[in-house]
């Protein structure tokens, strides 16, 4: 079942990014995008939003915040340099081995985003990246 529902996730991102209905990598100056963001690790699971924002020519800072609005990462990406620099992460990923794996696939995942692409898998830490559109229609309104 979890198969199936992976291969029509797979198959809405494919029409969504041919119809291009899905911009998920900012690419002018002063353009935002929100995306989920799903890290599948061997034995966890973290889902996010991913807010981009092209700040400069060269520059384009980004956070990753859960549902409930708390920060796991802040970062900001030198396109010019192809470098990531991770400004603050949350304590339980906050260790020198981790953040290093991080960075290199933030720039990674990034670089394949600029290409059009969702997805990306670390094969060495089995680490696995996926980027869908965030669907701001699923707020509720509030009700008084």
């Amino acid at each position: 079942m979890l198969r199936s529902l992976r291969l029509i996730n797979w198959l809405i991102l494919s029409l969504f990014s041919l119809f291009g209905m899905a911009q998920s990598y900012p690419t002018e100056v002063g353009q935002r995008t929100r995306n989920q963001l799903i890290i599948e690790m061997p034995k966890a699971q973290v889902s996010g939003i991913l807010i981009m924002a092209h700040v400069s020519q060269d520059t384009i800072n980004a956070s990753v915040v859960n549902e409930f609005g708390i920060s796991l990462m802040d970062f900001s990406y030198n396109t010019l340099k192809d470098r990531v620099k991770l400004h603050s992460v949350m304590k339980a990923l906050d260790k020198w081995y981790i953040r290093r794996t991080l960075r290199s696939d933030l720039r990674n995942l990034l670089n394949i985003m600029r290409e059009g692409g969702t997805e990306y898998y670390d094969k060495r830490h089995k680490i696995r990246y996926l980027i869908q559109p965030y669907d701001e229609t699923e707020e509720l309104p509030l009700q008084d």
